[in-house]
């Protein structure tokens, strides 16, 4: 198992309290975007891929218009995901080596996932292997990492606080970029009944301009558009595959 598929092990059990209870993402109001852009792409849409899945936050509001799966490399992650997806298929693996032997109507990878793909081949390859799971018709929804002119070597943010009635979390990153390669490194510290654990995460993901997502996009065989900004300083890329014309 590679050091990606590690980082998230013991953030899993932490990680919707923490984006959703800081107020990084709206998981529901997501996938209400997530619906609009695959129905303007393709109205008859019925069947969902989510690369990246994570713990299946986005998957259960998606569940309501698709019939979804998941794949995620995490296998925490996809422990998290499993008891709220029940009989949603979820699949372990490399997204760089992806292959389902089917296709489907909307292919994801969302909220930076691809960055962790650092060698620029590979990340080509890698959207490679996305797009060719997307259906004829069918759209795939890429979101970037920051763009490199975005990227700021002083950074450091403030800490991000959540809490339910049992859990209370606060992580503090400290960012630092080599070459092309952004390290962030995430310190955690989780109060439950039992105490305080403290652990940390080190996170690698490649700067890579909007323009090779979009090459990469296009080179796969999908006709691409930028959203920009849909974070501050990342956009996403939606590619869309011609429909097969009735004889």
């Amino acid at each position: 198992m590679s050091h990606d598929a590690l980082v998230y092990g013991k953030s899993a059990r932490i990680y919707e309290l923490l984006y959703a209870g800081a107020g990084i993402k709206d998981f529901a109001a997501d996938a209400v975007e997530l619906h609009a852009i695959i129905q303007d792409a393709n109205p008859n849409a019925a069947t969902l891929l989510d690369i990246a899945c994570g713990t299946g936050a986005h998957l259960v509001e998606l569940r309501r218009w698709y019939k979804v799966e998941g794949f995620d490399q995490s296998r925490d992650m996809l422990a998290v995901a499993r008891p709220r997806l029940v009989g949603v298929p979820l699949h372990m693996g490399d997204m760089r080596t992806l292959d389902l032997g089917k296709s489907f109507d909307a292919v994801m990878c969302l909220f930076s996932s691809i960055g962790y793909v650092t060698d620029p081949a590979e990340m080509q390859s890698t959207i490679q292997r996305l797009a060719a799971h997307v259906a004829p018709g069918g759209v795939l929804i890429l979101d970037g990492w920051l763009r490199p002119e975005a990227w700021s070597d002083d950074y450091r943010g403030e800490p991000d606080i959540a809490h339910d009635d049992e859990v209370m979390v606060v992580r503090l990153a400290f960012s630092r970029r080599e070459g092309h390669i952004t390290v962030l490194d995430m310190h955690h510290l989780v109060r439950t009944n039992s105490g305080i654990e403290h652990f940390s995460e080190a996170h690698r993901l490649a700067l890579t301009p909007t323009a090779d997502y979009v090459s990469a996009v296009e080179s796969a065989g999908l006709t691409a558009r930028v959203i920009p900004d849909y974070m501050p300083g990342r956009d996403r890329i939606v590619g869309t595959r011609r429909a097969q014309r009735m004889l």
